[in-house]
């Protein structure tokens, strides 16, 4: 696996999880920021899409992404 994609599968639950704490529809978030509804739709979804839609998305929710490294099991 890369890391891309340990990212995005990591993230996607954690902003509809922000969303939905929030009381948004996906129609809410895409009226709020720069990103169409298909983007949000697509960035929940974990889809391969460039970094800066992602950050873009962390940042409206008043969020920033932090990295964290574990012991290994």
């Amino acid at each position: 696996m890369n890391l891309k994609k340990i990212m995005r599968e990591e993230l996607a639950p954690q902003l509809i999880a922000l969303r939905k704490q929030k009381g948004l529809s996906l129609q809410d978030v895409a009226l709020q920021t720069p990103l169409s509804l298909s983007m949000i739709n697509q960035i929940e979804q974990g889809k391969n899409l460039s970094s800066h839609h992602y950050l873009r998305l962390i940042k409206f929710y008043g969020k920033k992404l932090k990295f964290d490294l574990q012991d290994i099991k």
